[in-house]
């Protein structure tokens, strides 16, 4: 099955994506916020390494293999996920804590509070150390 990289042509990236049924994105004040949540990701270890049953059941060999295992679920779940958010002039805040470009095992109170940081950030604000604080607080 071929697939396209999106459904959009021209105009640039949209505000909002999702990304094979498990993650999305969001552009909001010139910052991009990807929240992901699906195998090999910084996520719970039954989702991401693929331990659940009714993943291994979906593979083709029983075992996580099929990099978009979750395309075959009408739901895709965690409880935690992993966020890298970017500034358009700045590019990827990292995280200083183990000096990643992603924010790992993040509950979903600390994605509300990334996105709340981003949406009251003005153009060419420099948010890191607020992002920083809110993830070191998960």
């Amino acid at each position: 099955m071929s697939r396209q990289h999106t459904n959009k042509e021209g105009d640039g990236e949209a505000k909002f994506g999702i990304t094979y049924n498990k993650g999305y994105f969001m552009n909001i004040n010139g910052h991009r916020i990807s929240v992901q949540f699906g195998t090999g990701n910084y996520v719970d270890p039954d989702v991401r390494y693929g331990r659940e049953p009714a993943v291994k059941r979906a593979t083709s060999d029983n075992v996580y293999a099929d990099f978009d295992v979750a395309m075959k679920f009408n739901a895709w779940q965690s409880n935690t996920a992993e966020v890298m958010i970017d500034h358009v002039m700045n590019g990827t805040i990292r995280n200083t804590s183990n000096e990643d470009m992603v924010f790992g095992f993040c509950s979903a109170e600390c994605v509300a509070k990334f996105i709340g940081c981003i949406a009251s950030a003005q153009p060419g604000d420099d948010i890191t150390q607020a992002i920083n604080q809110i993830f070191q607080s998960n």
